[in-house]
């Protein structure tokens, strides 16, 4: 239990300018795109989110920022890195700690890189030119520097799951009905028994987990 950790990631820093204020509304947001990284793979796994103010992690914002920014949120939506969950004590109010193990796997690196270049193929992109100033980060960086500014700008998308996983391999807390193996009337039922990140927002699964865990439970139960 604790091991498995997923979540979305973002690299948080791929802002422009705009060329006048922008109107907030729907919490910031603006559009969302799902893309592949190749033709080869059966599901996105690049998300963007377009928001209409700056976006960006504080250890990725080394310049001060003009006024009227807005960002493409490039997000890495099938990690392959694993992070963990652990007590920090035996008391309820210890509380955990988290390992969210980002980058740990050479792929998601690639994976952050490559979208990012998209969003800034976006954000550069002719038909933006008369709604959208210059770009403002990540700028003219390649390489190591801007791997560097990645490992700065990552930031979780607040989509944990996966450290309860159902299945029946070593890693596994309960089974298919949703039972803690080893421990009896114990049933769970939230994002954590997902054995892989869902490729978009974790809400509906989680929706989907609940209803067939009182499904479960009904019959169990004679309800």
């Amino acid at each position: 239990m604790g091991r498995n950790f997923q979540d979305h990631f973002t690299v948080a820093g791929s802002v422009w300018q705009a060329k006048e204020p922008l109107p907030f509304g729907a919490n910031g947001g603006g559009a969302v795109a799902f893309a592949k990284s190749s033709a080869g793979i059966d599901a996105p796994d690049f998300q963007l989110i377009q928001a209409v103010l700056p976006y960006v992690s504080a250890e990725a914002c080394t310049i001060a920022l003009p006024p009227n920014t807005w960002s493409i949120l490039p997000g890495v939506v099938r990690p392959a890195s694993r992070g963990r969950i652990r007590l920090k004590g035996p008391n309820p109010a210890d509380g955990v700690e988290i390992d969210a193990g980002f980058l740990d796997e050479p792929a998601d690196m690639k994976s952050a890189l490559g979208c990012l270049a998209l969003s800034r193929e976006l954000g550069n992109a002719r038909a933006m030119r008369c709604f959208s100033g210059p770009e403002i980060l990540p700028g003219r960086l390649g390489g190591p520097e801007l791997e560097g500014f990645v490992r700065n700008a990552i930031m979780p998308q607040w989509h944990p799951c996966g450290t309860v996983k159902m299945g029946r391999d070593s890693w596994a807390v309960v089974d298919h009905r949703l039972r803690v193996y080893g421990i009896d009337g114990l049933t769970i039922a939230d994002a954590s028994v997902l054995p892989r990140v869902t490729t978009g927002n974790t809400m509906a699964p989680c929706v989907i987990v609940g209803e067939r865990a009182g499904d479960i439970l009904k019959v169990e139960h004679g309800v």
